[in-house]
């Protein structure tokens, strides 16, 4: 019962993996969609600005 008790210890659930990857997939993404995301809200504004006075 002891060799159970301390083996636990190191026994990590498939389930409880998942999480961490999936916030890391989602951290990832997000720093690769929002510099995107901001460059296309620039250009979108600046050629509305550009069209708008030429």
């Amino acid at each position: 019962m002891k060799h159970d008790d301390e083996a636990h210890k190191y026994y990590y659930p498939v389930e409880g993996r998942g999480d961490g990857a999936i916030g890391g997939a989602a951290a990832f993404l997000a720093i690769i969609l929002v510099p995107a995301g901001l460059y296309a809200a620039w250009n979108t504004v600046a050629a509305w600005i550009s069209a708008l006075f030429s």
